[in-house]
């Protein structure tokens, strides 16, 4: 097959459209820009595609000659509210809206895979999907996907890349395994009797009770729950009070929960309402707990982890990532690969001789040269997959 030909001819065009996609950065539900930039571009490939209604998410169907298997290919491609700061030539347009976790690469990478195979669909037994989603940020768009699939009767796989700054280009972590974790948000209000400063013995103090949550909380991963799996409890906000001589009568406490095995967020959510219920003893408040969202783990298929391993020579400067730990983030992509099996490579595009910046971050940047190999990659994978 031309594979190699066919990006070192291609490889341009994708960092053009990711280029253009960071440019025009769009937040979760409101991508449609983003989208008619896609649909645009499979319209001068001549791939056929359908959206995803009620959003902005499209899904392109790539056919072999001959039948076979299918296999989808997921990016997402919405942007973060973040003020961009990176000084480049194509930063975004757009005020306090910016690509800061890589979506714009994603995009591309899936655009350049796509027109790959199609340009060599002869040699191909079997269909690909590729798959643009929306709003993943926030926790949506993949219920759509699932819909889609479930509607076309399945697919037999399902593989991902996601960039990573933190990994040097040149480099995929390809993990057996929860390769990023569960994550949730919560919020505690704690309820008391406000009064003067000076006479605390007459309160109730819900600022007293909600530290002492804190506290207890935040031992729970070590202390409370399996000690063999990766788990955070933090705390990111509190809110209380107005004057340093008032004693309030309630107080806001929120921050997140990060787990990597099955089943870690009822555990560590059992323990976290238990001292809840223990606070509320001591200190004669009362603590409402709410959970905000959530995303599972997201699970990599051993086989078929072991099988894009044994592919990494046919791609040209990438190899595995001196990095083994998983990665402690959330994707919703966890979702799809627990209905089919799949998994999701952990793409390096750090910089050289240069100051890293973190998903999220305003000045976060990629290594341009990671993103034809991503695409190669994903090409190769797909090759392999449908036989």
């Amino acid at each position: 097959m031309k594979i190699k030909k066919l990006f070192d001819d291609f490889e341009n065009e994708i960092i053009e459209n990711r280029r253009w996609f960071h440019q025009h950065p769009e937040v979760s539900l409101k991508e449609k820009e983003t989208s008619a930039r896609i649909k645009e571009e499979l319209d001068k490939m001549g791939i056929p595609y359908e959206e995803l209604l009620p959003n902005h998410g499209v899904v392109a169907t790539i056919k072999g000659d001959k039948p076979g298997k299918t296999l989808a290919i997921r990016a997402d491609i919405d942007a973060l509210p973040v003020k961009e700061e990176t000084g480049l030539p194509f930063a975004s347009r757009y005020e306090g809206v910016m690509h800061a976790c890589g979506h714009d690469a994603h995009a591309a990478m899936l655009l350049g895979a796509a027109k790959v195979l199609n340009e060599i669909r002869e040699e191909l037994s079997g269909t690909i999907k590729c798959v643009f989603q929306v709003a993943e940020e926030i926790g949506l768009g993949y219920r759509e996907v699932l819909d889609y699939f479930e509607a076309i009767g399945g697919v037999d796989g399902i593989i991902g890349l996601h960039i990573w700054s933190a990994i040097p280009e040149g480099q995929i972590l390809l993990y057996s395994g929860a390769v990023f974790a569960g994550g949730l948000g919560y919020r505690v209000t704690v309820r008391g009797k406000g009064g003067h400063g000076a006479r605390p013995d007459l309160t109730h103090d819900p600022i007293k009770a909600a530290c002492d949550l804190v506290l207890k909380i935040t031992s729970i991963p070590s202390n409370f729950y399996d000690v063999l799996d990766h788990s955070v409890v933090n705390v990111g906000k509190i809110e209380a009070g107005t004057l340093g001589n008032i004693i309030p009568a309630e107080a806001c406490l929120s921050g997140g929960l990060r787990w990597y095995k099955p089943g870690g967020d009822k555990a560590i959510m059992g323990r976290f309402r238990q001292m809840a219920k223990g606070v509320e003893s001591i200190h004669n408040v009362e603590c409402e707990i709410t959970v905000d969202g959530g995303v599972i783990p997201v699970m990599n298929n051993a086989a078929m982890i072991s099988q894009a391993k044994e592919l990494l020579p046919q791609v040209e400067g990438l190899r595995e990532a001196d990095q083994t730990d998983p990665i402690c983030a959330g994707d919703n992509y966890g979702y799809l690969i627990n209905e089919y099996p799949g998994f999701y490579g952990i793409l390096g595009a750090g910089k050289p001789d240069t100051e890293i910046f973190p998903q999220h971050h305003c000045r976060f940047d990629l290594d341009e040269k990671a993103f034809r190999k991503g695409a190669e990659f994903m090409v190769r994978y797909a090759v392999g997959f449908l036989g």
